[in-house]
């Protein structure tokens, strides 16, 4: 009789965060039958009491609680971390990103019994915890195929009316996102701090073997959180072209639509805030492709700029098999995307601030002054140059970097190879003793597939009382055996591949049979 009163208790989310109670009701999932790593339909625990899953188990712990809520912080809210309050002295491990593969980390940490903590770095005008930052390609492609753009305009609905239901979508599938993962971190009791961490590098140090990361809340507070291990789950940020400068953060002044940006990176392009009608990608790499084929499908011009002679010459760097990079290739252009080849841009022309146009029937036009882009050829006949291109919005899309800067690692002893990936062992150890990294910030393939088996990897790594792991997950391994981890490309229709390529496959000795 008293389990539903129970369950009630624990899924009360304003009890479970803040309450001061000396115990309140963990909640233990039966292995193999149910998981935190599992989406959550709802965070009301009792709805489960009746379901397939299996019975729930609990006891009485000493709780803990998240410092900041998940969501925006509105201004009465912003007042509670003037005084956080640890609940710990010291925890486990300590993950430094909140993204799908610290996520995973800290709530790996939790079902094998060891107290985690993750502090995250979202702004506070944003939701937490909306995923890796492709998740906006997805929930865009989604929009489109939910949204037939030229039909809708074709009944005369405008452009702004429709990018507003496409960003309606959008949104509503980041939300979703963040609150499955935040129910998930609140199931776990695992506790968040929001604010950027970095290695401590002051006189913080114990000699209980605790290490030190110094998390800045704000601009007029930092705390300092003690853990035996430290996961670094940063990821990784777009590569900005040099030639284009200062452009990406440049905004056109429209005396109608306000100021706008018209150049984007493979993260910055979350901001686009309106319904292009001609797009230009630079790049030929998987997040080029998924843009490409989703902008058609939007009902925009899209002109794709790549460097190499053709798409499977630019996607077999990335271990995209010929065949695949054939397909993909055909059916971009089938959808009406221009593929420019041995390309590369030279210059981007700015349009001037815009005054409101009048159209032809008298109304206001709501078509936009275009980019000119000056482009330039890469291969032997590079003096000839190309004519330029007109378009709406520039992405480019030419590689990702780890995220290290602030973190203080080469102060700590963690070593930064020069390409900016951070450097660890088999087991997914840097060279600082007890800090440990993965995901995006070791390097390739840079897939959240496998950070997110990385980060498994390194939990139990680091709780394995030296015991020998079974199966290394460092980079140097997964790239060694391409069957461990697959690839999928989000293109319309998806296309999704695992194992070597037929061109890898024909090198190994002793040589393997490719039947096709």
């Amino acid at each position: 009789l008293l389990l539903p009163l129970l369950l009630h208790l624990a899924a009360d989310e304003g009890h479970a965060l803040c309450s001061s109670k000396p115990s309140h009701v963990q909640l233990q999932f039966p292995s193999r039958q149910f998981s935190p790593h599992m989406v959550m339909p709802s965070a009301r625990l009792g709805q489960f009491t009746n379901s397939r899953y299996a019975p729930l188990r609990y006891e009485l712990v000493p709780p803990t609680a998240s410092r900041v809520s998940k969501g925006p912080l509105r201004p009465k809210q912003r007042s509670c971390l003037d005084n956080i309050r640890m609940l710990r002295d010291s925890y486990d491990v300590v993950v430094i990103g909140g993204g799908p593969v610290g996520i995973t980390a800290v709530l790996r940490a939790a079902t094998i019994g060891r107290t985690a903590i993750l502090v995250d770095a979202t702004p506070r005008e944003q939701f937490q915890f909306t995923g890796p930052t492709g998740l906006f390609s997805k929930a865009l492609r989604d929009a489109a195929l939910r949204l037939d753009v030229s039909v809708l305009r074709s009944m005369g609905i405008g452009d702004a009316a429709i990018w507003a239901q496409v960003r309606e979508l959008v949104d509503l599938i980041k939300k979703k996102a963040g609150e499955n993962n935040a129910d998930a971190l609140t199931l776990s009791r695992v506790p968040h701090l929001r604010g950027k961490g970095a290695l401590d590098t002051g006189d913080h140090e114990s000699n209980d073997g605790l290490r030190t990361v110094r998390v800045t809340v704000s601009a007029r507070q930092c705390e300092l959180v003690k853990a035996k291990n430290v996961l670094l789950c940063t990821g990784s940020r777009a590569v900005r072209l040099p030639s284009l400068g200062p452009l990406y953060d440049t905004l056109v002044e429209h005396e109608r639509f306000g100021p706008e940006r018209r150049v984007f990176d493979s993260d910055s392009i979350k901001t686009l805030s309106f319904l292009p009608r001609s797009v230009v990608i630079v790049g030929g790499g998987i997040i080029a492709v998924e843009f490409a084929r989703i902008f058609a499908a939007l009902d925009a011009r899209v002109t794709m700029v790549v460097r190499a002679s053709d798409l499977p010459s630019s996607l077999g760097r990335v271990g995209i098999d010929t065949d695949i990079a054939r397909a993909l290739q055909r059916d971009l252009q089938l959808n009406g995307v221009r593929l420019l080849f041995e390309s590369e841009v030279k210059s981007v022309q700015m349009p001037p601030s815009e005054r409101v146009r009048k159209a032809a029937g008298g109304g206001r036009d709501s078509r936009r002054s275009p980019l000119t882009i000056e482009l330039a050829r890469t291969g032997g006949e590079a003096a000839l140059g190309r004519r330029p291109v007109m378009a709406d919005i520039l992405f480019t899309a030419t590689g990702r970097r780890a995220v290290t800067d602030g973190l203080s690692l080469e102060e700590r002893g963690v070593q930064v190879k020069p390409n900016g990936d951070v450097a660890v062992d088999d087991r997914l150890q840097t060279a600082a003793e007890g800090v440990y990294a993965a995901g995006d910030i070791v390097g390739a393939p840079q897939l959240a597939s496998t950070g997110i088996s990385q980060a498994e990897a390194a939990i139990d790594a680091m709780f394995s009382d030296g015991k020998t792991v079974q199966k290394s997950a460092s980079p140097a391994a997964l790239l060694a055996d391409a069957a461990r981890y697959p690839i999928g490309i989000w293109t319309i229709p998806e296309i999704a591949f695992v194992g070597v390529t037929a061109s890898h496959a024909a090198q190994m000795d002793p040589p393997l049979d490719i039947v096709e």
